[in-house]
């Protein structure tokens, strides 16, 4: 037999729509400043208190209305973002309960900056030229 872990329940209503009266300018393709789309940004703060325990496995995140609120987006954002973390396998929903943490993200590798991009590629360019110094030095040892 096998026993399931009960977590508490939100004290309010946690739905994923908002009002019809509610008026938003953002769009859920519209991208902010840094040329990132607004879901985009509402899925990478989630994750992000997710992964810090903000919001602990279990917990129900705030209603749509809310996260709209916070984040000055349509629901339509916040919908997308949430459904693209519960693909993820980050977030579930129960059908008139709310929107709950299934599991914290998988931490991503850091990506490397343009510095260490461009001093990578000196490096490799000169051991490239040493590399062929020495290719030519043993050619013309080998002909004489």
């Amino acid at each position: 037999m096998t026993t399931q872990t009960l977590h508490r329940l939100p004290t309010e209503p946690m739905c994923c729509t908002m009002s019809s009266s509610s008026k938003r300018s953002h769009e859920e393709g519209a991208v902010v400043g840094n040329g990132q789309p607004e879901y985009q940004r509402v899925m990478e703060d989630l994750r992000r208190r997710i992964a810090d325990g903000r919001l602990a496995v279990g917990d129900p995140i705030p209603s749509t209305a809310k996260l709209g609120s916070q984040y000055d987006v349509s629901s339509t954002v916040v919908r997308r973002a949430v459904t693209e973390l519960t693909a993820e396998g980050i977030l579930y929903g129960q059908a008139g309960k709310g929107v709950f943490v299934r599991a914290r993200p998988t931490p991503v590798a850091a990506q490397p900056s343009t510095a260490e991009l461009a001093a990578t590629v000196e490096r490799l360019e000169a051991r490239l030229d040493a590399m062929a110094a020495r290719l030519e030095e043993l050619e013309r040892e080998r002909k004489t």
